[in-house]
C-alpha cells in the first residue's frame, strides 16, 4: 500500500430519475503499525485510504481508478462495512452507516453485496455451488416463491451457467465460471448496491469481456 492516496472516481452521468443511493464523504482508513519488544506499541500507521468522496445514484455505475495497492479494495470493504472506517462518513439511502453496529446494519446488509476479486478464494471449496448461493438466503431468512433451490437455479441461468451445475463444487469450474458463481451469490438477496472489487483482474483476457458484459446485463435487467 502507498503511504497516502486520494482515489479519483470515474463517475458517469446519473439517470434522470436517480435517487442518491450511496454518499461517501472524506472516507479514511489508517491501519496501525506496532513495534517494540517485548511490549508492542503503536509506532505509526499505513494510510491506506485518505479522504475519498463519491456519490452513487440508483442504477448508476461508478469506477475507482488507481494503481495496484492504492486502496481500491480497502475502499470497497469500507463501503460494505467489512472494515471499520478511521474517519469520514458513509450514507446509504439517507442513513448514516459509518459506525453502525451489527444490529443496526441488519436491515440494510442484504441490500449491499460484494463481488470479490479472486473468484476462487471467495468460494468455499467444501460447499457445492447450490449451497454457496443459497447460504445468503438462509442467513437472512429469505424464502423465495418456489423455494431456495429453484431460486438458485434461476440465478445460475441468469449468469450464464447451467442450472444442473447446482451440485458441483468450485474446483470443477474455470475462473470465469467461478466469478459468475460469485455474481449469482451477490444477486441472491436482490441487492440495490453491488460493490465489485476488480471482478475481472484475476481472469484471462479472453474471459474478462464476458464477465463485464454479464455485469452490464445484470445492471440493465435488474436496475442495480
Amino acid at each position: 500500500m502507498s503511504d497516502e492516496v486520494t482515489l479519483p472516481a470515474q463517475q458517469g452521468p446519473a439517470p434522470a430519475s436517480s435517487e442518491v443511493l450511496l454518499k461517501v464523504q472524506g472516507l479514511t482508513k489508517h491501519f496501525p503499525v506496532y513495534g517494540g519488544f517485548p511490549i508492542k506499541r503503536k509506532v505509526g500507521a499505513v494510510q491506506a485510504v485518505d479522504d475519498v468522496d463519491l456519490t452513487v445514484g440508483a442504477g448508476e455505475s461508478v469506477g475507482l481508478v488507481g494503481e495496484s495497492g492504492c486502496g481500491k479494495s480497502t475502499t470497497g470493504r469500507l463501503i460494505t462495512r467489512l472494515l471499520e472506517p478511521t474517519g469520514g462518513k458513509i450514507e446509504y439511502a439517507g442513513r448514516d452507516i459509518t459506525h453502525a453496529s451489527r444490529r443496526q446494519l441488519a436491515p440494510v446488509r442484504s441490500e449491499i453485496q460484494m463481488i470479490f476479486q479472486d473468484p476462487y478464494s471467495s468460494l468455499n471449496p467444501r460447499q457445492t455451488v447450490g449451497t454457496i448461493i443459497k447460504s445468503p438466503m438462509e442467513v437472512n431468512g429469505i424464502d423465495p416463491k418456489g423455494g431456495r433451490d429453484k431460486r438458485v437455479r434461476e440465478l445460475l441461468e441468469l449468469v450464464g451457467l447451467n442450472p444442473e451445475h447446482f451440485n458441483r463444487f468450485p474446483h470443477e469450474f474455470s475462473g470465469g465460471q467461478r466469478q459468475r458463481i460469485g455474481v449469482a451469490r451477490a444477486l441472491a438477496l436482490n441487492p440495490k448496491l453491488i460493490v465489485a472489487d476488480e471482478p475481472v483482474s484475476a481472469l484471462d483476457v479472453s474471459i474478462q469481456a464476458q464477465v463485464v458484459n454479464l455485469l452490464q446485463k445484470v445492471q440493465q435487467e435488474l436496475g442495480i
